[in-house]
């Protein structure tokens, strides 16, 4: 192991204290993804309270370096393990039948380092729980869930994500088409043995709950666990002037994500240019790697804001009224949500782009629309009635506020955590 460089953990002086091996299957670089914006800030609430160690299992490429963070002020520990190796996985991968074994068939010597990684962390620091993200780790956990008492967070499920998809998929080329299902499959078994292997289970929806109790045919240790906001997020509402600067509507997100690209088209297709464009309406889009044909329309219809990523998203949204979640696949919690929420705008969103919010109330903290012409509707309305805007967005901030901080979610993980 190559350890990262680290500081001095002040000590934490707590009689209920554990001590947490979080581990991950990337370096936490950048909170430019959800994923580790759900990793970074959990784990700093929780250094708070207990005394945390990290390893990343490099499985993958790291995110995006958009900013400092500092692991030093949360973790005791930073380890990591190399890269994976460059030459060709096993052909054994090709007989798993549960995807948790994708790795012990693909790349065994590798795979037996990290499991060493694990036992070795945890026999030096006297470990007591350990935190798991990502399925893919499942299988270098699994052989410590006899001695230690593990909450594997799956975050989304990939089951309920990939069936959505399948939706929209065609069914030909039918090579394409018959890959999808195996892929299904065999994460469905994978899915199916975590609330058996591991002593709780989490996600971030209760969809993706719902889906993981019916695959594994267990309820009683699986939770829902949602994201939340940033204190310097929900800061940002104060200093915010509400008059509108912009007639138009923004989105943001990582527009390489698969249920982003979709919802971007659909927007576009169905929503902007018959609706919105002839409205005289702007439409923002906030966020890397745009494709080539979105960035092509927005050369040609100057009411296509395309900015790209930005360092500093809020001097951007500020300007406008509305926040377009335009959603159809996926599943988890759409983080941009709460972010509207937090900082004053008002949402209109499909009803899956809102789902994992269950105390928004419909109407009231925001305007659901999942057909075209309702959505550019509910926009309009939204842009014309400024005293429904701004009631709703005052709405919305109660919620996010009351429920979806994240010092109230890590308080209700870390309840979780001591009743282990």
């Amino acid at each position: 192991m190559n350890p990262w460089p680290t500081t001095a953990h002040s000590t934490i002086k707590n009689s209920s204290l554990m001590r947490i091996l979080v581990v991950t299957d990337k370096p936490l670089t950048s909170l430019s993804s959800g994923h580790n914006l759900r990793v970074w800030y959990l784990c700093r609430e929780l250094a708070k309270r207990h005394e945390l160690h990290l390893l990343t299992i490099n499985l993958g490429s790291p995110d995006f370096r958009d900013g400092p963070i500092v692991l030093s002020d949360v973790f005791k520990q930073v380890n990591d393990t190399p890269n994976l190796p460059a030459h060709r996985p096993s052909l054994k991968r090709h007989l798993r039948r549960n995807e948790s074994n994708y790795y012990s068939l693909s790349y065994p010597r590798h795979f037996s380092m990290a499991t060493k990684a694990i036992a070795d962390i945890c026999e030096q620091n006297s470990i007591t729980h350990m935190m798991v993200f990502n399925l893919d780790l499942a299988g270098f956990v699994r052989p410590f869930s006899s001695s230690k008492k593990i909450l594997f967070d799956v975050g989304d499920s990939l089951v309920l994500t990939l069936t959505r998809e399948m939706q929209f998929l065609p069914v030909w080329p039918v090579q394409k088409y018959l890959r999808a299902h195996l892929a299904l499959a065999r994460i469905a078994k994978a899915e199916a043995c975590l609330p058996h292997w591991f002593t709780h289970v989490t996600t971030i929806n209760g969809a993706d709950t719902d889906t993981v109790a019916r695959l594994s045919g267990r309820n009683a240790n699986i939770s829902t666990i949602p994201n939340g906001v940033s204190p310097e997020l929900a800061e940002t509402f104060d200093a915010r002037d509400h008059s509108t600067k912009r007639r138009g509507v923004a989105f943001w997100g990582n527009l390489a994500f698969k249920p982003n690209t979709d919802a971007v088209r659909f927007f576009y297709e169905n929503v902007y240019r018959p609706h919105l464009a002839p409205a005289g309406i702007e439409w923002c889009v906030v966020g890397r790697d745009a494709e080539p044909w979105l960035q092509e329309a927005a050369q040609r219809d100057h009411g296509i804001r395309l900015t790209g990523f930005v360092d500093d998203i809020h001097s951007v949204l500020v300007e406008y009224p509305i926040m377009v979640n335009p959603m159809r696949i996926g599943s988890g919690l759409k983080n941009k949500v709460l972010e509207a929420f937090a900082i004053g705008l008002a949402v209109v969103s499909t009803g899956l782009g809102i789902e994992a919010i269950g105390t928004a109330r419909e109407g009231v903290d925001y305007l659901r629309a999942d057909e075209p012409a309702r959505m550019a509707s509910a926009i309009k309305l939204l842009i014309e009635d400024e005293h429904l805007r701004l009631s709703m967005i005052k709405s919305a901030r109660d919620v996010v506020l009351e429920h979806y901080t994240w010092n109230k979610v890590a308080g209700d993980l870390d309840a979780l955590l001591c009743s282990m």
